[in-house]
């Protein structure tokens, strides 16, 4: 045999001995630094050779099964108890170890979804240094999914986006994660004294259809949301073409103008935020944060059934008009029943945020108020309330500890029984009208019903017409009275979208209270 003949007779033995024996592969999720969620199976899934024996073992416990035709397994691990000792994940293929990951926690895991205000940067908060410090202190006891805001696609996805991975989140990392899930993830560390961890999953501008999977947007909005569904059936080239060609027009005027006024010695003017954030894709014929499906099968969908804690939901703002506001409890619906049947949790637990204060964009109010009734229509939904924080012409206010902390009140209180913490806030439980007056009553649920400074944010109903109200607090009681005696048909509180200076009911847990609209009956309204 000569020399290319043995040489040809290698190669063939070394392709051939690649293909008996498989390397395992393994989801992203699965790596150094991870963190496992206690008390819950550990479910762990990859591939390798067909029909091989998969063995696996974390902390002295094992699971074995054999890989199907295709080389696809899975298993899963007795539940355990949340540890700060770090541990490593084995996994055999035909008794041969093949993969090993290290330095693995078992503790509380959570996923930080939704948009922009999930998205926003601890470098970009009001207590960034605050945070930096805090996170000198960590010493590996906080971990963090990392993945991109832009990983979407147009079909569900097995794997994550290229480059997602495990961190441990320290003083030189911090500023890139999330600030509402750090300073989340902060106080709950403290206060259960456990590793916490966080699975990043946001996107700014995007709406609840972009994070709801086909099969559940075909059968909730076949008759509801034509133009929804509409938008799962246009995409192709030709889509993608007109949007581009749209959206190149529009860059080329905006560098013109940029041009211009450099040209004239004048401030050129700030790019729009949609020329930022909304380019088109092959992916998508319009931008891919308001298009259905696309950032569940990116993100959500390689997470298969990750076993987790709940999910932080910081979102509402892309739904807050038109048809979307009209049909905000249907889409959180869908939103919430895709990620329980994805995730394989019938039980998973919502904790929403509902919207900051912002003056810039209309119908926050009933935004506000469908965000409120999430609770009450839908198992596990829990809401933190932040109406007495926000910015008045930033939609991105930057004191994100308030959010996460408050994030962190709820979960105690609903998701770790803590008898301890009341989380609830004040609801208004009933008006009676009298005449050229109304008595306010309110339930604290739980709290004391208290007022900061002097009562403010009511507004009456007279004639049709909704006027700002003469208000004292007594007992725990608001009456409100009208200036010219004439019959009160309706009050509301708070019915804006900046309410940041008129905020003064809370509980005394320092809960704000959910801000309201209601009508006497027979008012003729």
């Amino acid at each position: 045999m000569n020399k290319m003949k043995k040489y040809i007779y290698s190669t063939l033995l070394v392709i051939a001995a690649s293909a008996a024996f498989a390397e395992i592969k393994m989801s992203a999720i699965f790596g150094n630094d991870m963190m496992f969620q206690q008390n819950k199976p550990i479910n762990i899934w990859g591939s390798a050779d067909a029909n091989s024996r998969v063995k696996v073992s974390f902390n002295a416990k094992d699971a074995e099964t054999k890989a199907d035709a295709s080389g696809k397994w899975e298993v899963s691990l007795p539940a355990q108890k949340a540890s700060f000792e770090p541990k490593k994940l084995a996994v055999f293929e035909n008794g041969k170890l093949e993969k090993e990951f290290s330095n693995i926690l078992v503790g509380e895991v959570w996923i930080a979804g939704g948009q922009s205000n999930m998205e926003w940067k601890v470098k970009s908060s009001s207590d960034k240094l605050k945070a930096i410090e805090s996170a000198k202190k960590l010493n590996g006891k906080m971990r963090y999914f990392l993945q991109s805001s832009d990983a979407y696609s147009k079909v569900p996805k097995s794997e994550f986006q290229e480059g997602s991975k495990w961190i441990i989140v320290n003083e030189t990392n911090v500023g890139g994660t999330s600030a509402v899930g750090f300073y989340f993830a902060e106080r709950l560390l403290d206060d259960l004294n456990v590793p916490v961890g966080l699975i990043y999953a946001a996107k700014g501008g995007s709406r609840m259809v972009a994070w709801t999977d086909k099969e559940t947007i075909l059968r909730g909005w076949s008759k509801h949301h034509a133009d929804i569904v509409k938008l799962l059936e246009t995409y192709d080239e030709a889509a993608y073409q007109k949007a581009k060609k749209t959206y190149d027009e529009k860059i080329a005027e905006y560098n013109a103008t940029v041009a211009k006024a450099e040209k004239e010695g004048k401030k050129p003017p700030k790019k729009h935020w949609e020329l930022q954030y909304y380019v088109p894709s092959k992916e998508s014929p319009t931008v891919q944060e308001k298009t259905p499906t696309l950032h569940f099968n990116g993100k959500i969908a390689p997470m298969r059934n990750f076993s987790v804690r709940g999910v932080l939901w910081y979102q509402g703002e892309s739904d807050s008009y038109g048809n979307l506001l009209k049909n905000y409890n249907k889409s959180f619906e869908m939103l919430i029943n895709s990620w329980r049947k994805s995730l394989k949790d019938d039980e998973l637990p919502f904790l929403q945020v509902q919207l900051a204060s912002f003056g810039l964009l209309k119908d926050w109010a009933p935004t506000r108020e469908a965000q409120y009734q999430n609770t009450k229509l839908f198992k596990n939904v829990y809401m933190s309330q932040t109406v007495d924080s926000g910015a008045e012409s930033d939609i991105h206010p930057r004191d994100k500890t308030i959010v996460g902390r408050r994030l962190e009140k709820v979960a105690l209180d609903k998701i770790y029984n803590v008898k301890s913490v009341k989380s609830d806030a004040p609801i208004v439980e009933s008006i009676e009208y009298l005449g050229d007056n109304a008595v306010v009553s309110f339930n604290g649920m739980g709290a004391k019903v208290v007022c900061k400074g002097d009562v403010r944010g009511f507004e009456i109903l007279i004639d049709g017409k909704w006027v700002p109200a003469k208000a004292e607090f007594k007992n725990g009681k608001v009456v409100v009275k009208s200036t010219d005696n004439k019959v009160i048909d309706g009050v509301r509180y708070l019915w804006k979208n900046w309410t940041l200076p008129e905020v003064c009911i809370y509980g005394d847990n320092e809960m704000p209270a959910i801000p309201f609209e209601r009508f006497k009956k027979n008012a003729g309204i």
